[in-house]
């Protein structure tokens, strides 16, 4: 028998929730349950990667391009088709081999899976920055940094599951040669990891390729519970911020696509970099946020280096009478918390982000 499992656009909370409980039912009645949908949606912070276009982190909207998810057999079923956009991954038995080759993508299958089935990781998963060093410190094997993964050494590997997302070129070329080996590979849009809707669907859908449905329910339902929550306390409406990000020399601001400032816009607050007249991420001077005048700064804090790559900037006497400066409400937000590799830590980066903008 063979299970069909297509990856949709957005669940709501109450579908997620629904899938909690079945399987929870499951447990106690029988073993197989319904799975449920999931997505895909974006980021362009990736840990040892460069900054791409700005938009790729979209925390509002969607793609219409998804289908529906449907499943017409019962977790633990195999082999099992999963429908991927127009891709058709056929895996023939619950995967114990499987290679990240992203971080986003790593941090679910370490979640889900656990480390004892997962044989190869990407080296900024093991940094104490990234979101689940704990567990990825427990591979043995890792992918070197960079954003042009080597084929030949994942295939040397021996893995029976390549899990891609293809917000780079080489990352994109990559997927592609693998599809190519009869390996199976779920090359994820950058998208899947857009939004904490997007986050939690994409958790379903590799839930479903891994086996481990009823944990990836348990787990997305949870954590859209704690953003909803947050939701609720977000009571900030039109406080003025910039979010910063460092690359290189340069200082950038991040227009909203992205999630730090997609979910500051979440919270109520409105993005002061429009006023200077950015609607992507683009380089930014003290001069630029001194007109720009935001109530609030935050930063990302990329890979644990800190406040160090704005201090200068920021230390810049033109700052001296903005809100944000002057009012000493710059706030430092680590990237494992509140980018498009964030995951499910992102709910920490949004409490950080509704407690800062309601001081």
């Amino acid at each position: 028998m063979k299970v069909r499992i297509t990856a949709p656009k957005i669940i709501s909370l109450a579908a997620v929730s629904a899938l909690a409980l079945a399987a929870c039912g499951a447990d106690t009645e029988q073993e197989d349950s319904g799975a449920g949908p999931s997505t895909i949606q974006v980021q362009t912070e990736e840990p040892g990667g460069d900054v791409s276009s700005g938009n790729d982190d979209a925390v509002s909207g969607s793609d219409d391009s998804s289908s529906d998810a449907q499943v017409d057999a019962s977790p633990g079923t195999w082999p099992r088709t999963v429908d991927l956009g127009d891709q058709q991954i056929e895996i023939a038995e619950e995967p114990a081999r499987i290679i990240a080759v992203s971080a986003e993508t790593a941090d679910m299958a370490l979640r889900l899976a656990g480390p004892e089935r997962v044989i190869a990781v990407p080296a900024s998963s093991q940094s104490e920055a990234s979101t689940v060093p704990d567990l990825a410190s427990q591979v043995e094997q890792v992918l070197p940094p960079g954003t042009d993964p080597d084929p030949e050494q994942i295939l040397a590997m021996g893995p029976d599951l390549v899990l891609n997302t293809t917000r780079h070129g080489g990352e994109e070329t990559a997927g592609d040669q693998l599809e190519q080996t009869g390996v199976p590979v779920l090359n994820l849009d950058p998208s899947s990891f857009s939004t904490p809707e997007d986050i939690a669907e994409t958790l379903v859908l590799l839930g479903e390729a891994l086996g481990e449905e009823d944990l990836a329910a348990e787990l997305s339902a949870q954590f859209l519970a704690d953003i909803e929550e947050i939701d609720a306390e977000a009571t900030n409406s039109g406080t003025r911020f910039l979010a910063l990000m460092a690359r290189g020399d340069s200082i950038m601001a991040m227009d909203d696509s992205i999630m730090l400032p997609g979910m500051a816009v979440r919270a109520g607050a409105v993005n002061a970099e429009e006023t200077i007249g950015l609607t992507q991420t683009r380089p930014i001077d003290a001069e630029m946020i001194a007109v720009a005048n935001p109530d609030v700064i935050f930063v990302e804090d990329f890979q644990g280096m800190g406040l160090e790559p704005f201090e200068e900037t920021l230390s810049n006497p033109a700052l001296a009478d903005v809100p944000a400066v002057a009012n000493d409400r710059v706030y430092l937000v680590p990237m494992s918390e509140a980018s498009g590799t964030s995951g499910l830590n992102t709910a920490a980066g949004y409490r950080t982000i509704v407690d800062a903008l309601n001081e």
